[in-house]
């Protein structure tokens, strides 16, 4: 099985990393809308698309080597404080091979990753969103807005997708969106219009995993049918053929559902105890319901 995760961050590695027990190829699509910490700061002081999404990725498919390991060091002192080995390494190789998909791909040789990570695009991106009628500009600022985002887009508007990411997302048998930031990480994502077509198109099974938890600022208040609305929104109809929920919901702070409703938008509903002890997904607990619900889209539509 072929298997895309699409999205970014400690998510989508959880993903990659469930993949890897029950898929034969694993290919990832990232976001490239970061704006914040080590990799903001190489976005503006060296003109690269921000790395630290993908990095954790690359770890994410790479065997735990002490190599892995130091991909994640981050500095504690001096200049570099804050920043990553790994974003430092694609940055470099970045300046040395004057293509940042190709420095991801040598950086995912050299910590021997077992699969290909590609950005979403290669063009320098920022985030916007509508909240509350009023535009707030920049990844991190919107993650941190106070009130419901209405809408997100990317300026400018029209990057071009990477090639590879977008055959990877044609090719896949089964496509998983996210988990992990809903609007500033997996809909950032899809907002490119290759890669938004790409999985409106691709015969591949197209499944959303649901965060565990409710994100703070982002999706505070929002239940599974507003999450699936959200990418719906951004995507065009269709586009989700079936969502992974944690079953049971989380005290506090977990995703409320009614599988009813979300049935209802034309959408296979997978109700899973996916979640570690302390909240996030547990990749094993994942693999099984990915691995489950195969390839094979379910007729649901109206």
């Amino acid at each position: 099985m072929r298997v895309t995760g699409i999205g970014g961050g400690h998510g989508l590695a959880a993903t990659l990393t469930a993949a890897r027990s029950y898929a034969d190829e694993i290919s990832a699509v990232v976001t490239v809308a970061d704006d914040g910490g080590s990799s903001g700061r190489l976005t503006r002081e060296l003109g690269v698309p921000p790395p630290g999404d993908i990095r954790n990725c690359l770890v994410a498919l790479a065997d735990k080597s002490e190599l892995a390991r130091l991909y994640q060091h981050r500095f504690g002192g001096g200049a570099l404080t804050g920043h990553t080995l790994g974003n430092l390494l694609i940055a470099a190789l970045t300046e040395m091979t004057g293509d940042f998909a190709a420095a991801v791909d040598r950086a995912g040789e050299l910590v021997g990753a077992h699969g290909r990570v590609h950005p979403a695009t290669t063009e320098l991106v920022d985030m916007r969103a509508l909240v509350n009628g009023d535009v707030v500009r920049g990844q991190v600022a919107v993650a941190q807005a106070e009130g419901p985002i209405q809408a997100v887009y990317l300026e400018p508007p029209h990057p071009s997708a990477h090639p590879d990411a977008v055959g990877a997302i044609r090719d896949a048998d089964q496509v998983v969106l996210g988990p992990g930031s809903l609007f500033t990480s997996l809909i950032a994502t899809l907002l490119v219009p290759g890669i938004r077509r790409a999985v409106r198109e691709t015969s591949a099974k197209r499944i959303l995993v649901a965060n565990t938890r409710a994100q703070k600022g982002e999706t505070s208040g929002l239940d599974l049918t507003a999450h699936v609305k959200a990418v719906l929104m951004h995507t065009g109809p269709g586009c989700v053929d079936a969502v992974v929920v944690q079953c049971p919901v989380l005290v506090d702070d977990g995703v409320p559902y009614d599988s009813a409703a979300v049935a209802a938008l034309g959408v296979e509903v997978c109700e899973a105890d996916v979640a570690s002890p302390d909240g996030p997904h547990d990749p094993d607990r994942l693999a099984t319901a990915l691995a489950s619900l195969g390839t094979d889209r379910m007729n649901f539509r109206t």
